[in-house]
């Protein structure tokens, strides 16, 4: 498996159904654009893609333009010096994909001089609250971010 930050171009596409099959609001318009820059890749072998990690920092997370409905309803968690991990989901699960996007989205963070990582996860998404569990990540805070029908979130920090 290969770890590609920025997304290649020739993965986009892939990367953009993957993501948003996982993340994008309801009554989106379609697929989204997604800045490269702000992704990390896992392509198998033949080149298919395998999973895709968003990043958000000051400049922005993955998504190219902001749905209506996200500036309009989105909750934002309190800023940070962290890096932000903006979704990351696989193909396959338990397979390490996860956690070699994570360690790619650490390096980044390190070599950006961010402090760690932070992911802000929906607390009954059980599966996602383990993972961040077993990769390290800690539970600093909790709160109602996201979208209103979210439920809590707990904000989740991993050193670099």
């Amino acid at each position: 498996m290969q770890i590609a930050s920025p997304i290649p171009d020739r993965h986009l596409a892939d990367a953009a159904r993957l993501w948003s099959a996982a993340f994008a609001p309801p009554l989106g318009a379609g697929q989204p654009r997604l800045r490269a820059c702000h992704g990390i890749a896992a392509i198998g072998t033949g080149g298919r893609l395998g999973g895709v990690a968003g990043i958000r920092d000051h400049r922005g997370g993955i998504l190219a333009d902001q749905p209506w409905l996200a500036r309009v309803l989105y909750r934002a968690a309190p800023p940070t010096a962290d890096l932000v991990i903006d979704g990351i989901v696989v193909d396959d699960r338990r397979q390490g994909i996860g956690r070699a996007l994570l360690d790619r989205a650490a390096q980044v963070a390190h070599h950006a001089g961010r402090p760690g990582l932070r992911a802000e996860v929906e607390m009954r998404n059980t599966a996602a609250m383990a993972f961040y569990a077993a990769t390290g990540f800690v539970e600093i805070g909790r709160g109602f971010f996201g979208w209103p029908w979210s439920g809590p979130v707990a904000i989740l920090h991993r050193p670099v």
